[in-house]
């Protein structure tokens, strides 16, 4: 199922394609034969000869599943959020990105760019996506404490979420975004990889661009001293820039003293419920809850 926007938006694609691959899902072999019979003008044999021509799998097991594929020029970051949300749950969908180029003779070119889930990490992520929604099933009832992941780089530091109360995630939508998930009141626990878990605090302030960010200082984040070394990276630009969370930290330890045990639950994502009741009971033993 492929779902092409026209437009630059890529707004409400992913749920045009969701309700056409539900239709779709429903049609037996025979009926697509004649669907595309039909379109051809054809004999339903011609048209079934087709079909088991171009694809590669056994024609009785044609619709046994559905593959989407949504196509646009660019795909704000809602529909990231959603396709993200989606292929937690086993929704087989991708996001290809297109774009024209006109050659100098006049000649049209169309370049596709599959940006989710990404080709050279395809393989790898399909099978991390199975085995994180096998964890997920046999996984305890979430209690409302949320994995945070906080990560160093030259855009953000540990020491200064720390100093100033707060975390933080950008340069991309699609990393920026899972911010939006923790609400004033939320409770974290923060991990650092290759550390363990440093934290454990509250979210006083909901996701913002670092360069509106006040600390309860009355200052702003960007001129509190961090040493970050480029926090300000695209911090003119909603897509790219550096956004943040305020946290009041009840418990936060530097990096060195890191708690951890072998097998404690530990996640790529930026933001994800922590639900592992071994890991849960350790953090609130040693940070708190």
């Amino acid at each position: 199922m492929v779902e092409l926007k026209r437009d630059d938006s890529g707004s409400s694609v992913e749920w045009q394609a969701i309700k056409y691959a539900s239709y779709c899902s429903s049609l037996l072999p025979g009926e697509i034969f004649k669907l595309y019979a039909s379109y051809l003008n054809k004999s339903e044999f011609d048209a079934t000869k087709k079909i088991e021509e171009f694809i590669d799998a056994d024609i009785e097991l044609l619709n046994a599943k559905q593959h989407i594929i949504l196509a646009s020029k660019e795909f704000n970051s809602e529909v990231i959020s959603a396709v993200l949300w989606l292929r937690e749950y086993g929704i087989d969908i991708q996001c290809t990105r297109i774009a024209p180029f006109i050659d100098s003779d006049g000649e049209l070119f169309i370049k596709p760019e599959t940006i989710i889930p990404l080709p050279e990490a395809k393989d790898y992520i399909e099978r991390k996506e199975v085995k994180q929604r096998t964890i997920a099933s046999n996984q305890d009832e979430w209690t409302g404490s949320w994995f945070v992941n906080v990560g160093e780089c030259e855009y953000r530091t540990w020491d200064d979420n720390r100093h100033f109360g707060f975390i933080g995630a950008g340069q991309g939508k699609v990393y920026s975004s899972a911010l939006n998930r923790l609400a004033v009141g939320d409770k974290i626990y923060a991990y650092m990889k290759g550390c363990g878990y440093v934290g454990f605090g509250e979210v006083t302030k909901p996701a913002v661009m670092i360069r509106d960010f006040i600390t309860d200082s009355n200052v702003p984040l960007l001129s509190a001293g961090l040493k970050a070394e480029h926090p300000n990276a695209n911090s003119d630009n909603e897509e790219l820039s550096e956004w943040v969370v305020g946290v009041r930290w009840i418990k936060s330890l530097p990096r060195e003293q890191a708690k951890t045990f072998s097998g404690i639950f530990a996640n790529q994502n930026i933001v994800c419920k922590l639900r592992h009741g071994q890991t849960l009971k350790f953090v609130q033993s040693e940070f708190g809850q």
